[in-house]
């Protein structure tokens, strides 16, 4: 009797523990798990998003976030935790967004707070897109991620996001970019400075 007694504690001990490593793996893998990197830049994608062959974490995630919700043919998903430095987003820093051509009929670059939802501010300004950036003889643009604008330059607002993610959309992207991730030019995140400090 006291080696059962003994045996149904331990026992439920192991359920619980795991049980609480099944779910904190599940809630990991829907926020941030199946995404490939594209290349070296920070930028993260999942090519089955919209896909029959989409895994249970990934529809997971589509249903947690509402992101990767069409399909590959009408859009491909991006993001980014991190600057091109590897250092997390966060809302105390400013960030210069350059990129090139896009090989997608429209582009955005939208700011999330950590949560997966827009930033509580009054800015209206949580995205940038194709039509708002100027690009130069060579297609190269750039445009600002901060919490307040910046004179002329394309702007979105990090205000009370916090820590923060970059979502880049690619609508009706060439068949070579649904093909190959890697293939696609990335955009650089380039830290400017923090809290006013170069």
């Amino acid at each position: 009797m006291a080696e059962r007694s003994f045996s149904r504690p331990v026992l439920a001990l192991v359920v619980v523990a795991g049980l609480l490593v099944g779910a904190g793996s599940a809630w990991h893998t829907m926020k941030r798990g199946g995404l490939r990197g594209a290349g070296s830049t920070g930028w993260v994608g999942n090519t089955s998003a919209g896909s029959v062959d989409a895994d249970p974490w990934t529809r997971a995630r589509i249903a947690l976030t509402g992101l990767l919700a069409l399909t590959r043919s009408q859009a491909i998903y991006f993001t980014t935790q991190t600057d091109s430095a590897g250092a997390r987003l966060t809302e105390q820093c400013r960030y210069r967004v350059t990129g090139g051509p896009m090989p997608a009929r429209w582009w955005s670059v939208t700011v999330y707070a950590d949560d997966d939802y827009l930033p509580q501010n009054e800015d209206d300004a949580l995205s940038f897109d194709a039509t708002e950036v100027r690009p130069d003889a060579q297609g190269q643009w750039s445009a600002l991620v901060a919490n307040r604008p910046e004179a002329g330059q394309p702007w979105a607002s990090s205000n009370k996001a916090g820590q923060y993610t970059l979502t880049l959309r690619l609508y009706n992207p060439a068949q070579s970019a649904q093909d190959n991730l890697a293939s696609i030019p990335m955009p650089k995140v380039t830290k400017l400075d923090c809290g006013g400090a170069a």
